[in-house]
């Protein structure tokens, strides 16, 4: 079932929750819950409602609460993150919405440039024994390879790193 709300304290809980918290209800509660169960020990259930949409990379979804449809059932809310208010810390120092907004953008970045930098290096290195075979054997290593080779090496230059889409990555050859 997932989520229950508690009509007496509007509290929402898990199913797990639920249950420890009726565990000496009798009858026992069975399984599933059934919505009649439900609504003797004043609850309702919780329906998951539609994911908030985001666009990337420094948005996501979260659950912010429920809320109550025009049929009286409750359904998850989601709101998009991440969310920043201005404060002003112990120091006295003010935190603006801009500037954490600024960090946060910067800390993606950082995060999604290092993870592609290792995909990178991963990538080179499922390659590096062509080069290691040619190079000990005094042979040409095939162009194919190089241009590979030299298109992860460039993939920090392009426009959109560090957010790069799929068909940004070369195909090994």
């Amino acid at each position: 079932m997932g989520l229950i709300r508690i009509r007496e304290t509007g509290q929402v809980v898990t199913e797990i929750s639920f249950r420890q918290m009726h565990k000496k209800t009798r009858p026992v509660l069975g399984n599933p819950l059934t919505l009649e169960r439900l609504n003797e020990l004043g609850a309702d259930p919780v329906f998951e409602g539609p994911v908030a949409t985001t666009t990337g990379p420094y948005e996501f979804s979260f659950r912010s609460g429920v809320e109550q449809n025009e049929d009286g059932q409750w359904f998850t809310v989601y709101s998009v993150g991440p969310v920043f208010n201005e404060y002003t810390d112990e120091d006295g120092v003010v935190h603006t919405v801009e500037a954490q907004t600024a960090a946060y953008r910067a800390r993606i970045d950082e995060q999604t440039a290092t993870s592609v930098r290792n995909t990178r290096n991963k990538l080179l290195a499922d390659t590096d024994w062509v080069v290691i075979m040619h190079t000990e054997k005094g042979t040409n290593i095939p162009a194919t390879v190089e241009i590979y080779r030299q298109a992860l090496r460039d993939i920090t230059d392009r426009a959109n790193f560090p957010h790069l889409a799929e068909d940004d990555w070369p195909t090994e050859p």
